[in-house]
């Protein structure tokens, strides 16, 4: 396979779970609220980026997933897209703990990632409009949101994972990382 084709199907492919991801969290989730809340699915498919393909990867969707969701919801555009490039960064950093099938490590990163973002927004949003409540936050926010995206990341892991096997497994030898 060439280095172009194989780029083109990884970037399209990239392009096409972010989308699927978006429409997901604000269409059909929106409608499936727990408590008010709804699962935070472009942090799940950074997280899944990052630690399944690397920090670049990690990068690239968190940077793409952050820059969706400025257009659709954000007050200060890029916000989201740093946090998310963050939070890429974060998980590609601990690729090298990853164990292919093993779901738990997995699940504690998007747990994890979900506290980070939560915590970032809350510090953001809210503490810069004096609303020192985090506990309450915390209690009612952060946490329902976590809980509920692990609950999607146990139903989506596996077909991430086999979907990232698929892109990357003609890859091309001049793209390949050493080590």
């Amino acid at each position: 396979m060439s280095k172009f084709f194989y780029y083109f199907k990884r970037i399209l492919v990239i392009l096409l779970v972010i989308a699927i991801s978006f429409i997901l969290q604000t269409a059909v989730f929106s409608h499936l609220k727990l408590a008010g809340i709804v699962p935070n699915i472009l942090v799940m498919i950074t997280a899944f980026a990052g630690f399944l393909n690397g920090r670049e990867e990690g990068m690239l969707v968190g940077f793409l997933s952050g820059i969706v969701a400025d257009f659709y919801m954000g007050q200060w555009f890029g916000m989201f897209a740093l946090i998310c490039l963050f939070i890429g960064f974060l998980n590609g950093s601990f690729r090298t703990a990853f164990f292919g099938d093993d779901i738990k490590l997995p699940l504690l990163y998007v747990a994890l990632s979900d506290i980070i973002y939560g915590i970032i927004i809350y510090i953001s949003m809210y503490l810069t409009r004096q609303q020192y409540d985090f506990l309450y936050y915390f209690l009612n926010i952060i946490m329902p949101e976590t809980m509920y995206t692990i609950i999607i990341s146990i139903i989506c892991y596996i077909p991430m994972f086999r979907l990232s096997s698929w892109i990357h497994k003609n890859t091309p030898r001049s793209t390949r990382s050493i080590g």
